[in-house]
């Protein structure tokens, strides 16, 4: 059952946490990002490498609530995502509603004396582990 290793969606980044071995803390990993050498099938490859190293047995994808036109295109996004990491992993896939773990994230560093452009680099991978945090204690 763990640990769980959380993706936070992004069109260009995607941040990665990972659970501890007994479900009870999530801490994050690293963020992937696409570029021009790094389409989604290499970044895919890599999150199921990255799974396997920390040897996940779930994984789960942020999926926030759709309100707006924008947010359902967004939520179509990562549903094709998760159909393509399906295709790549035997690794069970979950989704966990992960609105406003961003915002959240970005109180968290600024509480911490980050400012939006140190930060930038660490907000996906803090709002994975801020919704990884919440499944986690969900489940307590």
């Amino acid at each position: 059952m763990y640990p769980i290793l959380a993706i936070d969606y992004g069109e260009k980044n995607f941040g990665l946490a990972i659970s501890d071995s007994k479900g009870i803390v999530a801490s994050p990993l690293e963020v992937i990002s696409i570029t021009k050498n790094r389409d989604i099938q290499i970044v895919i490859e890599e999150i199921v490498q990255i799974a396997k190293e920390n040897k996940a047995k779930r994984i789960l994808v942020g999926k926030p609530q759709s309100f707006t036109d924008e947010q359902k295109k967004t939520e179509k996004k990562i549903g094709n995502f998760i159909e393509l990491l399906r295709k790549a992993t035997e690794i069970e896939i979950l989704t966990w509603d992960e609105s406003f773990s961003t915002t959240s994230a970005q109180n968290m560093l600024t509480s911490l004396g980050q400012n939006s452009r140190s930060s930038k680099g660490k907000i996906d991978k803090i709002a994975a582990t801020v919704f990884l945090q919440e499944f986690l204690n969900s489940k307590k």
